[in-house]
């Protein structure tokens, strides 16, 4: 457990500009430790989380620990751009090509989403945060045929926690999991879902879960913006729908 901290400690630091070096500097040493390290680190972290008993509440420490490393991997700056916080969730993880076997067998997207649905909800909000930066990979990650196959899994795991609901049951964990539609609408586009055989079951999923975001929405009060905004870019995209496609958005909007 305290290596796993030492890791993540370490990962925090080199993605972190220090005032004493100049940031020519800090995107020399970030980009080799990205090159050299990182990919290594992440997939112990994630091979550790698999071998892992997560019903024993004595490992939950270690979880947790190892869910803070993943994301810190996960949220590194990898082209080198110290985003500003304040565009969260504006922002692409621009996962490096070298990682593309992690992604495109949807491994590490399982493994989260099985991570989420088993662990208590406190810790589940954790790698809920990872699913949101993994659902803002760039795009340019996967070929035409990948994407659409990714969005696809993605879709199905979100649906997955919605007729669960259980993990929601924990404010962060619905704070995270409101992110992560978000992060889902502005990664892909309306036509891109659309496309999906699952589409209107998880459009209905996801009114519903609104609607009843909205009636509650003392316990989610901060997690009703990403809702709204989730809506508000998906009627946006509307205009650019043909005509005969069906997007179901008259049904649910007025809702």
């Amino acid at each position: 457990e305290i290596g796993i901290q030492i890791l993540t400690e370490l990962v925090q630091e080199m993605n972190t500009v220090e005032s004493t070096r100049s940031i020519a500097k800090h995107r020399k040493v970030a980009g080799s430790f990205r090159d050299e390290m990182l990919y290594n680190i992440f997939t112990l972290s994630c091979t550790l989380l698999r071998q892992i008993n997560i019903r024993d509440d004595q490992q939950h420490n270690l979880i947790g620990c190892l869910l803070k490393l993943s994301c810190s991997c996960l949220s590194f700056d990898f082209i080198g751009n110290s985003s500003d916080e304040s565009s969260d969730d504006l922002s692409t993880v621009h996962i490096p090509t070298t990682w593309r076997p992690l992604f495109v067998d949807f491994s590490t997207l399982q493994l989260f989403f099985g991570l989420t649905h088993s662990l208590p909800p406190k810790l589940a909000a954790s790698s809920v945060s990872c699913l949101v930066l993994l659902a803002s990979t760039r795009r340019s990650l996967f070929g035409n045929s990948e994407r659409g196959q990714y969005l696809e899994q993605l879709v199905k795991g979100v649906q997955g926690l919605l007729e669960a609901s259980q993990p929601l049951t924990d404010p962060e964990c619905y704070h995270e999991f409101c992110r992560l539609l978000v992060r889902l609408k502005s990664n892909y586009q309306l036509g891109e879902l659309m496309k999906l055989e699952d589409y209107p079951q998880f459009i209905q999923l996801v009114a519903k879960f609104t609607i009843t975001s909205l009636q509650s929405w003392q316990f989610s009060a901060n997690s009703v913006y990403y809702l709204l905004c989730l809506w508000q870019r998906m009627v946006a995209s509307v205009p650019f729908i043909r005509s005969q496609d069906t997007h179901l958005l008259n049904t649910y909007v007025p809702e």
